[in-house]
């Protein structure tokens, strides 16, 4: 990998002489030679060449994480990712109630928190979402398996997990639904990701419940449970540690 930045400049600018011989005056092979000059400018940005010569692939800038906190609450969310609240019974959310989406990287992400006396239980909240986000979509949904091995910020949950079908009956989407309640202001969560796939669903679901704060900026120390639907029907919980 010495050269290897070299051969890929040097076969570049080959393609760019021998297209610009045959292409005098010719608009679109002009826009050929401007797109490889840029995939040129893309090349030398991806690798890195080292004191002695050596080349690497340049390590990728990560992304931002932020933590979204407008209604008291801490919800780990990619700084580059926009998230849109909005109310339950009115247009507008509050610390009371309310709703937040977002979607990222193929997995689409529904957080909904309300205050009642008293409050939801965890397995409520699943209840509840599911059946709200059956009605939103009007699509329908196969319960796959519910249990009670999730932890979010130190309090129990419980989760539901689902899968949604074409016309051939092959799965095309799945889901997963955790629920709990925060003791700190009595308010009952539920959070669903849903996407194509299962691995993306899964690791969205374990980061997000990981970094759930039922007080936004304290850190959270317990693990969460991965509820991973099998192909018999059932779910099983596997702890992952914080992050």
């Amino acid at each position: 990998m010495r050269t290897l930045r070299l051969v890929l400049l040097a076969a570049a600018c080959v393609s760019v002489v021998t297209l610009a011989g045959c292409s005098k005056g010719n608009d679109d092979q002009k826009k050929q030679i401007e797109e490889l000059t840029k995939k040129v400018d893309a090349l030398n940005k991806a690798i890195v060449i080292d004191a002695n010569g050596n080349a690497r692939l340049a390590t990728p800038t990560p992304v931002a994480i932020a933590e979204y906190k407008q209604y008291g609450f801490g919800l780990p969310v990619p700084s580059n990712v926009k998230v849109t609240a909005a109310g339950l019974s009115g247009k507008d959310a509050s610390n009371d109630s309310g709703s937040v989406v977002a979607s990222s990287g193929g997995t689409s992400l529904l957080l909904v928190w309300s205050k009642a006396n008293p409050p939801l239980t965890s397995q409520e909240s699943v209840v509840g979402a599911f059946n709200v986000l059956q009605s939103l979509t009007q699509a329908k949904f196969e319960a796959m398996g519910a249990g009670q091995g999730l932890t979010v910020d130190n309090q129990p949950g419980s989760y539901g997990t689902f899968v949604t079908r074409d016309v051939k009956g092959t799965i095309d989407g799945v889901g997963i639904i955790g629920g709990w309640v925060c003791p700190n202001d009595k308010r009952s969560y539920a959070i669903t990701v849903t996407g194509k796939d299962l691995d993306p669903v899964q690791q969205s679901f374990v980061y997000l419940t990981n970094g759930f704060r039922c007080e936004s900026g304290k850190t959270q120390t317990a693990p969460a449970a991965t509820p991973t639907p099998t192909a018999t029907g059932t779910a099983r919980p596997s702890a992952t540690p914080a992050r």
